[in-house]
């Protein structure tokens, strides 16, 4: 199965725990605004990652292992986007 890994692994962390090891990594790669919201679409459950003004130039960074279970989503939004659509919820 594709993805196999990502269907019930035993290591999965819980949601405040990936925005944990999240957090520091987005500090690192941007200076501008973030946000981390977990969210759902068709797929079932992600974490979205949004980051005005985007990585500026910048790859999508490689996950960290303890991320196995988590589909992660980089959101490239305008400035202020974060604020007025409040995001951080």
């Amino acid at each position: 199965m594709a993805y196999e890994h990502n269907w019930n692994p035993k290591d999965k962390l819980t949601y405040e725990q990936l925005v944990e090891v999240l957090t520091p990594i987005v500090v690192d790669l941007t200076d501008n605004a973030f946000a981390i919201r977990k969210s759902s679409d068709d797929g079932g459950t992600v974490v979205q990652v949004y980051i005005e003004e985007g990585l500026q130039g910048k790859t999508q960074p490689k996950l960290p292992p303890q991320c196995k279970g988590w589909r992660v989503v980089w959101v490239n939004c305008p400035t202020d986007y974060i604020e007025t659509f409040e995001i951080r919820r």
